[in-house]
């Protein structure tokens, strides 16, 4: 009987601890390697200026709505960034090239299209905005 007792508080431990890792990975922005810019042509819309919120979304994704809200607002905010949502399962080529595995994931461009950092899970408005603020500056702020 007490063998079968600290088995069960053994599950429950490592439980709480996997929870707590994923609890914490949610959301964060993790810069990654940088590689080809993504055209606008490639993702269906104009991207930003500065910066571009690329989310992949699925029909499914209950935190996929507010997060589109969220990073709708912090881009209207400035017009050199964007914010474009990708349904993953109309556009799967695309999902499977940039190795999209859940939704929402958020892909942060610069200003030439090129990827600097992915936000895996629904972020909240300090870390969206933070990872904004890494945005590398490309080119000038003047326009025609």
């Amino acid at each position: 009987m007490l063998i079968r007792v600290l088995i069960v508080l053994a599950i429950l431990a490592i439980a709480t601890v996997v929870a707590l890792w994923w609890q914490r990975r949610q959301g964060v922005a993790r810069e990654v390697e940088r590689a080809g810019a993504l055209s606008s042509a490639t993702l269906g819309a104009p991207r930003g200026y500065h910066a571009t919120f690329v989310q992949f979304s699925t029909p499914m994704c209950a935190k996929c709505p507010p997060t589109a809200a969220l990073l709708t607002r912090i881009a209207g905010e400035d017009e050199r960034v964007a914010h474009i949502e990708i349904d993953a399962a109309e556009r799967l080529d695309l999902a499977r090239e940039l190795e999209i595995m859940r939704t929402p994931t958020i892909l942060l461009l610069d200003g030439d299209g090129v990827v600097v950092s992915r936000i895996s899970g629904a972020p909240t408005e300090t870390q969206a905005r933070e990872a904004l603020a890494a945005v590398p500056r490309t080119g000038t702020d003047y326009s025609i």
